[in-house]
């Protein structure tokens, strides 16, 4: 292709027309595990073939043996596993600005863990509107499918690191430009609030006990540190491999802001997967300290807002019934929040 660089792999499976340099109304079935080598030949006996420069378009791919595309998560990145060793990540170039940031957050993050994936290159295509990010590939399968299978003393342990690759990677200190934790972190609390308000299907005593107690400690986002937020912390993007936690993926929604809301989705995601897993996320992150009260305080709050914007959500993308679930879990965990740490930590 008479381009610098141009993605054959894209999230559409197409290619570009030679002279007209637009999309191909014909579709390749790339399947998973298909070799670009076999790939290559296929189309060019199928005439198919739209330029001889296509192996040159990235080196990573020129050479590559195997690619396999990976299709679980709810990113819409298209992401492929090249010869089990990088990550190859396409996306539309609308996102370009966005992942940059991303992708430059992830090369400073490897100064403090090893168990977060590496930022290898990044490319953009404007000529097809794609970009791309290559990072090294972590293997392993997530928390969700891996956590129950192990012994309640290996969850732990597998628990205990994430936590303490998490506290590692909130060394990582804001921009020195960002509003306050307090001013950014109300105003999405109180959009949610309000559209919460606007539900049919939540009775009056269970808005009211979630906004009372959200309104009521506000005051705890006051004068809070800002660090890097992975902001989707959860089993799902959290690796298990040969038995043992293996890494941190997926930092397409960071953010800034307390380091204690990466840990808001305990109670919602993590304790019904594995409880001894979720204990040892806290006493991980909290190793050289101890847990303190002051954690438990913004947590709790960080779980009462989150509920709230699972519920808002679940109603807008058709699944309310499972977050309500979730949710009245929470709020059973507290005890309508009545009580600060949840019992699946006792």
């Amino acid at each position: 292709m008479s381009i610098h660089g141009v993605i054959l792999i894209t999230g559409f499976n197409t290619w570009i027309e030679p002279r007209t340099n637009k999309p191909s109304s014909q579709v390749v079935a790339f399947q998973q595990g298909f070799s670009l080598i076999d790939f290559v030949k296929q189309m060019t006996e199928r005439r198919d073939l739209v330029h001889p420069d296509l192996k040159r378009s990235l080196p990573l791919l020129r050479m590559a043996s195997n690619i396999s595309k990976i299709d679980k998560g709810f990113s819409r990145d298209q992401k492929y596993m090249i010869d089990g060793t990088y990550l190859l990540r396409v996306f539309e170039s609308e996102n370009t600005l966005d992942r940059q940031k991303e992708f430059e957050t992830i090369r400073m993050l490897a100064a403090y863990s090893d168990f977060i994936p590496k930022a290898v290159s990044f490319h953009i295509f404007d000529e097809i509107g794609l970009s791309c990010m290559v990072l090294t590939y972590l293997p392993g399968e997530d928390g969700e499918v891996a956590l129950p299978v192990l012994a309640g003393t290996k969850q732990y342990d597998a628990g205990f690191q994430a936590g303490e690759e998490l506290k590692k990677l909130h060394q990582l200190q804001a921009p020195a430009n960002l509003p306050a934790w307090e001013v950014q972190k109300k105003q999405k609390s109180d959009t949610y609030l309000n559209a919460l308000e606007e539900l049919e299907d939540i009775d009056t005593e269970m808005k009211t006990t979630l906004c009372t107690y959200i309104r009521n400690h506000e005051y705890l986002l006051r004068a809070r540190p800002q660090t890097i937020q992975h902001d989707d912390f959860h089993p799902a993007n959290l690796l298990i491999h040969k038995e043992r936690f293996a890494g941190i993926i997926d930092f397409q929604r960071m953010d800034w802001g307390d380091p204690v809301h990466d840990l808001h989705k305990l109670g919602f995601f993590f304790s019904r997967i594995s409880v001894p897993f979720t204990r040892g996320v806290v006493d991980g992150y909290h190793a050289q300290t101890g847990v303190p009260e002051t954690f438990w305080e913004r947590y709790t709050l960080y779980s009462a807002m989150h509920v709230v914007s699972a519920l808002v959500w679940g109603e807008r993308i058709g699944s309310f019934p499972k977050m309500l679930a979730f949710s009245k879990d929470v709020l059973r965990d507290h005890d309508n929040f009545h009580r600060f740490i949840p019992k699946w930590y006792v």
